[in-house]
């Protein structure tokens, strides 16, 4: 019975959700804030572990690459466009929207990554519908737009990127082993990767007071700036696919429908760890900006979350 649960994906990424929620809930409950602000070893454990599950994920685009979605490199310039421009629209919104605050401006990176451990799990709950091809789509376009937004971080905002380059490296040491090893490797990992290191990274991430209200989110600039990450996601991401597909299609490979992209990269408006980051890095002394930042990034992931839900459901079967 228990061998039979923990090879059902959704179950797993019930867990997840379900986790993320206790954490947040429990945060802003009256009397736990003390206890959540000692938290920070948990923490760093949480995102030391998280390095397992990008070298599953490493391991999975590994298996893609040599016997599936990506057999052909050409068909990696999809997931490659999808991603930079999937990054840069959503920056550029955010820019224009923020312009005549300097303040508010310093946040222009924090709606660039997409959460692949939730969007992923958004995906396994609803996307049974959804053609071959979507999942390794998913997985190369926001481990890429992970890279950017740490080389964004490196670059531009002069912050240490330990904990980026570490989950990073994990993923490509993955897409380094050998074939014949990564059925073996999954199968051991798999397990401690959905019931222990992920629904404690989500417990983690969601452990977040939250001190300012809705209203005082939705009528700033940063939080409508980073609320519109969802549709700038959605546009870059679909946008890049679009042309990624033009030119792979000159080769011969196949590739999705427009509307299958642009399903999927409504799940790029789904931002935790590096949008977290990034907010605390550039916001660190701003307390209302940061507030507004991170109650934007919760609200717009949701919201992201529940768009693609709907989309999936929604999409008839080929």
């Amino acid at each position: 019975m228990w061998l039979r649960f923990i090879k059902v994906e959704r179950n797993a990424a019930l867990l997840l959700v379900a986790a993320g929620l206790f954490g947040l809930v429990l945060a802003n409950l009256p009397g736990t804030v003390h206890m959540f602000q000692n938290l920070e070893p948990l923490h760093k454990i949480s995102e030391t572990l998280l390095c397992l599950f990008f070298f599953l994920v490493g391991l999975e685009l590994k298996k893609e690459l040599t016997q599936g979605t990506f057999k052909n490199k050409r068909a990696l310039l999809v997931p490659l466009l999808a991603a930079v421009l999937g990054a840069l629209v959503p920056a550029g919104i955010y820019l224009f929207v923020t312009r005549e605050d300097a303040v508010a401006q310093g946040g222009w990176a924090i709606p660039m990554a997409t959460d692949i451990t939730f969007a992923l799990a958004v995906f396994s709950l609803f996307a049974s519908r959804m053609p071959t091809g979507s999942r390794p789509f998913l997985m190369a376009f926001a481990i890429i737009d992970d890279i950017l937004a740490i080389v964004v971080i490196a670059l531009f905002l002069g912050a240490p990127i330990q904990t980026g380059a570490l989950v990073t490296g994990s993923a490509i040491l993955g897409l380094l082993i050998p074939t014949e090893y990564i059925a073996k490797l999954e199968e051991i990992i798999q397990p401690w990767v959905a019931y222990i290191v992920l629904p404690l990274f989500a417990f983690c991430a969601l452990a977040v007071e939250i001190n300012t209200t809705l209203a005082q989110v939705v009528g700033s600039v940063v939080g409508i700036a980073i609320l519109l990450r969802v549709i700038g996601k959605t546009i870059g991401i679909t946008l890049g696919a679009w042309l990624g597909s033009l030119l792979v299609r000159r080769s011969g490979e196949k590739t999705l429908a427009i509307s299958d992209y642009a399903r999927i990269s409504v799940l790029g408006g789904i931002g935790f760890t590096v949008a977290f980051l990034v907010n605390d890095i550039v916001f660190s002394n701003q307390v209302l900006e940061h507030s507004q930042a991170l109650v934007a990034s919760l609200l717009a992931a949701v919201l992201a979350a529940a768009a693609a839900a709907i989309l999936f459901r929604f999409r008839k079967h080929s």
